[in-house]
């Protein structure tokens, strides 16, 4: 049987700010526990005559922080099979000593939490006058630097107990915020310190007392931005403030520049440019923020909605991956991600999955994306010699035949190229367009080589591309 834990913040060690409630769960304890004896706390306890242990010990054979909570965590459970325990830390909410204690509880485990004055309280009241809100967030510093930073908001970094941890934490503050950006640094009772943030893992000491506060950051002021900053920037063009042409534009006027970029994108995948590539994905996905922007001008939907709807298509779309214990994990397969979608349409025959195919893609992508729902019916996929009579019988077509039937010829000969590239698993869109840059490249070569009665005389044969 296990023994209620009961968790106190014991803030600064000031005894002065410790509610009487937490005082008498301190002084009765059956077993107090100190997260470090390094705190200003302990000094109070002992001459007050109260016995407590403390956790140090372990920081001395943890392999890293994540082991070092996990074996505390372990320490106040085992105690706790012996009678009640209460283990006092600087502050509940941002200690990840506490997470580990909620994590590691066992079946019939109890905790209870006394509300009181955090640490983060005590900072919290040294910084209010130099942010103009009180909206900002609150983060330790082993948990910071995987974090979701905002930084256009204040942010609050505790437990800086070292020039190392000060070093990383600056590191990722830099990303965003140039070196001569001012932060705070807090230690103690000492009043707030303005400090350029490159000077943050340079101060004489630190401690798990120490932290770092810093104001949020325009965007126009930062190193790197946010897709939130984008959306801003895009509101505002679109503002009366704004551009006048970003104005006036529509999900239709901006149909071009969708597929223009998008093939841009696929020009820097092909030319193995990552530079290149970064920046044209950019590009992209503006086009889908202005999309957002002009969609939420006529309440039609916002970014938000865009990337809820994409985040639950794939979670119902992977259930292999999102459903415990699915049964097909190891074996799901385009039929599958065929049948899902077709669920999700309310699509219930073949013929209705092909008119949810949109007919405004590319000519070769809606022909692929036809004969892939097609290829449930097995009896319409061309063997090689069916593909070996058609080609023969395109080209026969091709010589003096009536305009109509010709293009109808062209149509099949279309149609088996885009079916060929599909059962290849080869995207004929991206193909075509390949070989005309490669058509292009080749041409540019020839003519820088040869003069004009050479280029007179030059047959598609001469290209190597075919």
């Amino acid at each position: 049987m296990n023994h209620p834990v009961t968790i106190v913040s014991v803030g600064p060690g000031d005894p002065s700010l410790m509610n009487e409630k937490t005082l008498s769960a301190i002084k009765n304890a059956g077993k107090l526990f100190l997260r470090t004896g390094r705190h200003p706390v302990s000094g109070w306890l002992e001459k007050q005559s109260v016995p407590f242990e403390t956790m140090d010990r372990l920081y001395e054979t943890a392999e890293d922080f994540d082991s070092l909570v996990s074996s505390v965590a372990e320490s106040v459970w085992k105690a706790a099979e012996e009678g009640p325990v209460v283990y006092a830390v600087p502050d509940v909410q941002t200690d990840r000593s506490v997470d580990a204690v909620f994590r590691r509880r066992p079946g019939d485990g109890r905790v209870t939490v006394i509300p009181g004055f955090s640490y983060a309280d005590f900072y919290l009241s040294s910084c209010r006058g130099l942010f103009p809100t009180a909206d900002l967030r609150i983060c330790s510093a082993n948990d910071f630097p995987g974090s979701d930073y905002d930084p256009s908001l204040p942010v609050l970094i505790t437990e800086l107990n070292d020039e190392i941890t000060a070093g990383e934490i600056k590191n990722r503050l830099s990303a965003f915020l140039d070196d001569e950006w001012t932060v705070w640094f807090l230690d103690g009772d000492a009043a707030p310190q303005p400090i350029p943030l490159y000077e943050l893992d340079r101060q004489a000491s630190y401690s798990h007392l120490s932290a770092v506060a810093s104001a949020g950051c325009p965007y126009l002021k930062r190193n790197a931005k946010t897709l939130e900053d984008l959306v801003q920037v895009m509101d505002l063009l679109r503002s009366p403030e704004g551009c006048p042409w970003d104005r006036e534009q529509t999900h239709r006027s901006l149909r071009p520049y969708v597929v223009e970029e998008a093939w841009e994108v696929v020009d820097s995948i092909d030319a193995e440019d990552s530079v290149h590539l970064a920046e044209e994905l950019g590009d992209l996905l503006f086009q889908v923020v202005f999309h957002s922007s002009i969609g939420k001008s006529f309440d039609e939907f916002t970014i938000s909605d865009v990337i809820s709807g994409i985040t639950n298509k794939m979670i119902r779309r992977h259930p292999h991956v999102f459903q415990e214990n699915h049964p097909g994990r190891e074996s799901f397969s385009p039929v599958r991600w065929e049948q899902l979608k077709q669920a999700e349409t309310g699509s219930r025959t073949i013929g209705q999955a092909l008119e949810d195919v949109s007919s405004s893609l590319p000519s070769l992508r809606y022909a692929e994306k036809v004969i892939r729902k097609l290829d449930q019916l097995p009896l319409l996929k061309r063997s090689a010699d069916e593909v070996k009579a058609m080609i023969l019988e395109c080209a026969r077509g091709l010589q003096g035949q009536d305009r109509e039937e010709t293009e109808q010829k062209i149509g099949s000969l279309l149609l088996l190229c885009a079916e060929l590239s599909q059962r290849l698993g080869i995207d004929s869109e991206v193909l075509l367009h390949q070989s005309v840059r490669k058509m292009v490249g080749f041409f540019l070569r020839y003519e820088g080589n040869h003069d004009q009665d050479a280029l007179k005389r030059l047959t598609f044969n001469d290209f190597g591309v075919y």
